[in-house]
């Protein structure tokens, strides 16, 4: 079966466009147009794997109004089979349980969306059982109930015509291919992005990337009166340590602190590696006051850190920090940096394991 021309072309141009997105916000406007031009006469919804929870949240839908639900990968079985799945009222496979749809009104069909062994997503599609189509690729209407001559490209109903339905699938699998394209470009330009502005051990952010969105912020804050917040953060003794227990005890508590910190931030903060065994937290829209006590409870629950099991290498690390704000400590990046770095010197000198707050 041939797709249509116009098919074609939509097919053309999405996938002009889709070499072309940069963010999975513009990757989600081009499926959100495209996917109902292909698919006018279908239901559908594009998931997502989110693979921090394991989770396939649903991206973008069109046709019938439905309520989709995230599901978990065990829930889907075209995912545990790595194959095209298509439930019919007349076939015996089984439905999945992320769908609740009624198959005497609809055929389902779910389509991995995998590149090697890594799955991306699930595009998910429900065609309507009474919709009528031509053998040679015709355009769909509804059955009228007539057989309409079976013989020289009659129309048949999708319930009765594989051609129809595998022209269908064809087409929708090429949709799926090409967003698997997409989220594939994607990732690749975030792993490339990353390796440029993130630390590998410890999965913050550089020092580069700090002194760029610092400066950044900066300005946006000259002209809008707003607040910006850093703390600076230095492992007490690291050396020391590092000497007794070895570079890969040593390795673990930067990576554990590193990883504390990226968890147990707001999303708008920046936290960064800024040296050897230093970390900086730039902290938009927080004043001084806010600042030290955010570093307070900080400090707080790298000591409770500490006492978990699991990070025993820990139960010998404190940390000292300094604190420095703008306006309070300087405009400029170079006042507030070296405001900062004062108060975390002032820390270390007057017994470590403290906060120490920039003076104005």
């Amino acid at each position: 079966m041939k797709h249509s021309e116009s098919e074609v072309r939509l097919l053309g141009r999405m996938a002009n466009l889709v070499l072309s997105c940069l963010t999975r916000e513009e990757a989600r406007v081009v499926a959100a147009r495209f996917l109902p031009q292909l698919f006018p006469g279908e239901t559908g919804a594009l998931f997502v794997r989110h693979s921090a929870q394991d989770l396939f949240e649903p991206t973008v839908s069109w046709g019938e109004e439905r309520q989709w639900q995230s599901f978990s990968g065990q829930d889907c079985w075209s995912l545990r089979r790595r194959r095209i799945h298509i439930v019919r009222e007349d076939k015996d496979q089984p439905p999945c349980p992320h769908t609740d749809h009624d198959p005497e009104r609809w055929i389902s069909l779910c389509i991995p969306m995998t590149a090697r062994e890594d799955t991306l997503g699930v595009f998910h599609l429900l065609v309507p059982v009474g919709v009528v189509g031509n053998r040679s690729g015709g355009d769909w209407g509804r059955t009228d109930g007539q057989d309409g001559g079976r013989e020289g490209g009659g129309t048949v109903t999708v319930a009765d015509s594989g051609d129809t339905l595998a022209g269908k699938r064809r087409l929708a699998a090429l949709a799926a291919d090409l967003l698997t394209l997409l989220l594939v470009n994607l990732r690749l330009r975030k792993q490339i992005d990353d390796l440029s502005v993130r630390d590998a051990l410890t999965g913050c952010f550089n020092r580069r990337y700090l002194e760029e969105t610092l400066a950044r912020e900066l300005k946006s804050a000259q002209r809008t009166g707003r607040n910006i917040a850093v703390i600076l953060m230095d492992i007490d003794r690291f050396g020391q340590f590092t000497e007794v227990f070895g570079h890969g005890a040593s390795g673990l508590v930067l990576r554990d602190l590193g990883s504390f910190l990226r968890e147990n931030i707001r999303e708008v903060d920046v936290p960064c590696r800024f040296g050897a065994d230093e970390f900086a937290l730039l902290l938009p829209d927080t004043s001084l006051a806010a600042c030290r006590r955010r570093a307070e409870h900080l400090h707080a629950m790298i000591r409770d850190l500490s006492l978990r099991d699991g990070h025993a290498h820990m139960r010998r690390i404190t940390v000292s920090m300094g604190v420095a704000a703008c306006p309070d400590q300087g405009e400029t990046m170079c006042d507030l940096m070296e405001a900062a770095k004062a108060a975390l010197k002032n820390a270390k000198q007057t017994g470590r394991d403290r906060i120490s707050v920039a003076e104005g």
